[in-house]
């Protein structure tokens, strides 16, 4: 029995440093692929066509500075503004980054380096949550897949999912073991990260639930973890209230609570045409995009990822635990209900989806690939990863 015990903790060792292992070549050729991208990419009209290296920080640096990273800079260099569209991006993130910024002095710098720190700590705690339902093989494919699928692109950007995810991933964890205040914290942190942070507070009550043994009794007493979730969001508000005065609460529809009240009225400067629709109308009018062919060229690779990620949900959802089950349905719900316009239907949803991170280990629990078929999806979708990531260099794809 010692002698079982043993390899199988050498054997959960080694695919725990398979995981760290994978993230770290990502990591190391994620930064090669945008280094080469920007210096590769096409020149402007009436500019020389080869570039030149005339600053290593800039060289360094730059080709990071796009779409949402302006904004994260903005807030790690001059905070929260009155009227500024930094008020829409939760504080968590750049806080700790403008922390870090204190010693490196490169706000795009400390970005990635939280957001790296972050991402190693989120394969290795994947690992450990997907191991509660899984043997070694099966977690190792499931991190392997949550690190390689191409809308995980942003786990190596400078963005929030990163922290997201592993503030997620701990609540999952130490939900599932029963320490539930310590999973309510977590869940707290994940919503000064990002607003889906709040729908945390739903796996969690379903595992408080099962742990109390479905007794209402119980569960009332094992509750009050719950409160922090919505705490946190509401704490989010009031500074924004007091610190930029940008909550002007205007109840006379739903449409105006939400952009007055639970997201910041400048939120019309990032996408001026968004709105918050049932799922179905959302989709409807996306389709009504498309059938017209005005949707942008990089709304193909959106609806593509989105309708994939869609369909890995629903292959996964026989081997998913009921409380994972209930989080990722939250999500999509929540992902599918913003309408970022005309233009470009399903702006950012692919990243957005990306965040029901259980459908990952409900795979791995299906399919349990064999080395070689496995081998080749480790090939391809980092391509397409990388692929993505030039894109956002070249600013022609919003992550």
């Amino acid at each position: 029995m010692a002698v079982l015990n043993s390899a199988t903790k050498a054997s959960g060792r080694n695919s725990l440093r398979r995981c760290v292992s994978l993230w770290f070549v990502l990591r190391v050729v994620s930064v090669v692929v945008v280094m080469l991208a920007s210096y590769l990419r096409p020149a402007a009209p009436g500019t020389p066509g080869i570039r030149m290296v005339t600053s290593l920080s800039r060289f360094l640096f730059e080709p990071w500075y796009h779409w949402d990273v302006v904004y994260y800079v903005e807030i790690v260099k001059s905070g929260y503004q009155p009227g500024s569209p930094t008020t829409n991006f939760h504080p968590l993130y750049p806080w700790l980054s403008a922390v870090v910024a204190v010693i490196f002095r490169e706000p795009v710098l400390s970005l990635l380096l939280v957001s790296s720190v972050a991402g190693l700590i989120l394969t290795i705690e994947f690992y450990r949550l997907a191991r509660l339902d899984l043997d070694d093989q099966p977690a190792w494919q499931a991190t392997a897949l949550m690190l390689v699928w191409p809308a995980s692109v942003a786990l190596f950007l400078p963005y929030t999912e990163p922290l997201f995810l592993v503030l997620s991933v701990c609540c999952f964890y130490t939900a599932r073991r029963g320490r539930f205040w310590l999973a309510g914290l977590l869940g707290a942190l994940a919503t000064l990260t990002r607003q889906q942070g709040l729908f945390l507070a739903l796996p969690l009550a379903w595992e408080i639930w099962e742990a109390s043994e479905r007794r209402w009794s119980s569960v009332l007493r094992k509750s009050l973890p719950l409160v922090l979730m919505p705490a946190a969001y509401g704490l989010w508000i009031v500074y924004r209230a007091v610190a930029v005065n940008d909550v002007h609460p205007d109840f006379s529809s739903l449409q105006t609570f939400i952009h007055t009240v639970m997201i910041s009225p400048s939120s019309y400067e990032i996408t001026d045409q968004h709105a918050f629709l049932p799922p179905w109308l959302t989709i409807w009018r996306a389709m009504k995009v498309f059938w017209r062919g005005g949707a942008a060229s990089d709304s193909y690779i959106n609806v593509s990822l989105s309708v994939t990620c869609t369909g890995l949900f629903v292959l996964s959802w026989r081997y998913l635990r009921a409380s994972y089950r209930v989080y990722c349905v939250a999500i999509f719900l929540i992902a599918l209900s913003f309408y970022p316009g005309d233009i470009n239907p399903l702006l950012a949803l692919p990243r957005h989806l990306a965040l029901a991170f259980p459908v990952f280990i409900g795979l791995a629990g299906r399919y349990r690939l064999r080395t070689l078929p496995f081998a080749l999806v480790l090939i391809v979708l980092p391509v397409c990863q990388f692929a993505l990531l030039r894109f956002f260099v070249w600013q022609s794809w919003i992550p």
